[in-house]
């Protein structure tokens, strides 16, 4: 069946090549730390040296081998998106599901509240909350990204659904006696997957440029490094002043890659699956 659904994408050249980038950027942050098992935080040689065969990337102001610092940071900054996107995914459907399958009350209640966090400028609540917490581990980072971004999702899932509730079938569970949530999970959510999947790829990759942007103000992960964590430095260290190239082009070019990726990854399948772009 997915093969079936997923056929028109593998015959997109944009698509295949978006969805190679992104696959070898993720074996990067898979296999890369393993392949290449040094410490990101110690000390590893000379400081500042520019790449050679000891270094590929060179090391920072404080003798860090980059490359080592690239390939874990990739893995951070990929986990941050990802889990942004469970933790946006699954606030949004219940609430968007909820809200339409219940309809009256619980709906107006339901969407004032998304309707009031929606209005809330989330880079700037993240960057408030952030500065209070002293410790961010990654996990922490991802809660705060997650929690503020999932109101549009909400709101899109609440109308998908809205138009699919009204089907005979499901007339016909109601009659089987399924509950609500039965109702919303095996009858109506099951009718928007592709919709649902381009979602949770754009948190993903907003959720990497919100650990990106958080970092680059230092509020970012306390531990450990990120892409994000990379820039920082570079910036802190005047990288771009001083001609380090090796520091801050390879971070900033993945980021880059990795977020340019997904769009045209999501853009790609919304115009393969969006009856109206189709029909243009």
């Amino acid at each position: 069946m997915f093969g079936t659904i997923f056929k028109p994408l593998f015959r997109n050249k944009k698509f295949i090549v978006a969805f190679s980038v992104f696959i070898l950027i993720v074996l990067m942050g898979i296999l890369g730390p393993i392949l290449y098992p040094k410490d990101p935080t110690s000390f590893a040689g000379k400081m500042e040296s520019p790449p050679s065969k000891e270094f590929p990337l060179g090391t920072d102001t404080y003798g860090g081998d980059l490359l080592a610092k690239l390939l874990n940071g990739i893995r951070t900054s990929l986990y941050i998106g990802f889990l942004t996107a469970v933790i946006s995914m699954v606030i949004g459907l219940l609430i968007g599901s909820i809200s339409a399958v219940k309809g009256g009350v619980v709906d107006d209640i339901l969407m004032s509240f998304t309707n009031i966090v929606l209005t809330i400028p989330n880079i700037l609540l993240a960057i408030l909350v952030a500065t209070y917490l002293k410790v961010r581990s990654a996990e922490v980072v991802a809660i705060l990204l997650g929690v503020l971004g999932w109101p549009w999702f909400a709101r899109a899932i609440r109308a998908q659904l809205l138009s699919l509730i009204n089907r005979e079938y499901v007339y016909l569970s109601r009659l089987a006696g399924y509950t609500d949530l039965q109702l919303a999970f095996e009858d109506l959510i099951p009718g928007i997957a592709t919709y649902a999947l381009m979602a949770f790829i754009l948190f993903i990759n907003g959720g990497i440029l919100g650990e990106a942007g958080l970092s680059l103000i230092g509020l970012g992960p306390t531990k450990g490094v990120s892409l994000g964590i990379i820039l920082q430095w570079a910036v802190l260290m005047e990288a771009v002043r001083r001609g380090l190239w090796w520091w801050f082009i390879p971070p900033g070019l993945i980021i880059v890659a990795l977020t340019s990726s997904l769009l045209i990854v999501t853009t790609t399948m919304d115009e393969i699956f969006n009856p109206r772009l189709r029909e243009r």
